[in-house]
């Protein structure tokens, strides 16, 4: 079973239909991209937990898996808990989507990461709560994604203006607060199997200036030296063992800094940004699909390498406040020798807003190379 038919689970689903294992596929959406690749598509409300156990009694599935997001689960640790398939448990989800139980975490394991506070909805904000932080900070939500409400902020009056809105994008309003590590930021795309951390790519990022942190591209493999990887791979396997994370993919933001390394989060899943779909394959030849399908079902991943090549995702800003009226087609770019995969987020009649976070980035292009 397959939980999510958008663009960035297509992949997933192909890679699925590739080892000859049927598809069932569960989606709320009425007609999403990945409807047509499906062997069997449900329309199913993302939180119906009674529906989709049904569903997955109902066609025998024996292993469940998504890729690139993480509001499906929740809800899949429950159906693997009460069926017996191979996904993590409901404490290792809620730890990977509580930003500060992972913040937690790490300290408890003596991970390296950003020294922060957690300021729930009902808590006044005064300096005396940020005391013993230094500015510039971050503030963030305790549990969004895509990088909404994350800012930087230089001043108490910052911290002030912007926690309202960092605060719109948590379930529960709590917000954290922590140290800015100054440094560049990279992510690693790992896959673990019964205890065994394979790292797969290091990935370069270009974010946005401050004070936001969106991701506008990401390059691989990234420019690091052998010995910054060893530092970078340490931290790593760190931090997933303190979360807990085995027989599963996932994607670590970490900041390579003066003097060392520090783990920003990490995601037990599946890195976003069409990272796992398309980066990775196109700059090692691995598909982190097709090994999630195969974990998923008990089997061991499949990570030879068979490519080394260089590969970039890029997204395109467009002029705030114009209005599009005319959106052609893709064909021609998709084309071009060494286009892998392009997309149009935004849609006609749609304003041009400022990226503030990821939803908001209009469209995107792949490309590959020697």
């Amino acid at each position: 079973m397959i939980f999510g038919a958008g663009i960035n689970q297509i992949e997933l689903i192909r890679e699925a239909k590739s080892l000859n294992i049927r598809t069932v596929v569960v989606d709320p959406q009425e007609d999403p991209p990945g409807k047509v690749e499906a062997d069997i598509y449900c329309q199913v409300n993302g939180s119906d937990y009674k529906a989709t156990k049904e569903i997955a009694l109902k066609y025998n599935v024996d292993g469940i898996v998504t890729g690139q997001m993480e509001k499906p689960m929740s809800l899949m640790a429950s159906l693997a808990n009460d069926l017996g398939y191979i996904f993590h448990t409901p404490e290792v989800v809620e730890r990977t989507l509580d930003k500060w139980l992972m913040k937690l975490a790490f300290m408890e394991g003596s991970v390296p990461c950003a020294k922060g506070i957690l300021l729930n909805t009902r808590e006044a904000l005064d300096k005396e709560i940020v005391a013993g932080l230094s500015y510039p900070m971050v503030i963030k939500p305790r549990d969004a994604f895509s990088s909404r409400g994350v800012y930087k902020v230089n001043s108490f009056e910052d911290l002030k203006y912007y926690r309202g809105e960092s605060e719109s994008y948590a379930s529960n309003g709590d917000v954290i607060i922590e140290e800015f590590i100054e440094g560049k930021e990279y992510s690693v795309e790992s896959v673990t199997w019964q205890g065994v951390t394979t790292i797969i790519q290091y990935t370069e990022k270009v974010i946005t200036p401050y004070p936001n942190t969106v991701e506008m591209g990401h390059i691989q493999p990234a420019n690091l030296t052998e010995s910054q990887k060893e530092s970078i791979r340490e931290v790593v396997f760190a931090g997933i063992d303190a979360l807990g994370i085995d027989n599963s993919a996932s994607h670590a933001e970490v900041m390579l800094i003066s003097g060392g390394v520090k783990i920003i989060e990490i995601g037990a899943r599946l890195g976003g940004d069409f990272i796992a779909s398309y980066l990775t394959r196109s700059s090692t030849g691995i598909s982190m699909d097709r090994a999630a399908v195969q974990i998923a079902l008990g089997y061991k991943p499949d990570l030879k390498v068979t490519a080394s090549r260089y590969s970039l995702i890029r997204y395109v800003e467009l002029p705030v406040g114009r209005t599009v009226t005319e959106i052609k087609s893709l064909e021609r770019l998709n084309n071009i020798k060494g286009v892998v995969f392009a997309w149009v987020f935004i849609n006609k009649g749609e304003v041009v807003e400022p990226i503030s976070h990821s939803a908001l980035r209009p469209a995107c292009y792949l490309i590959e190379a020697d």
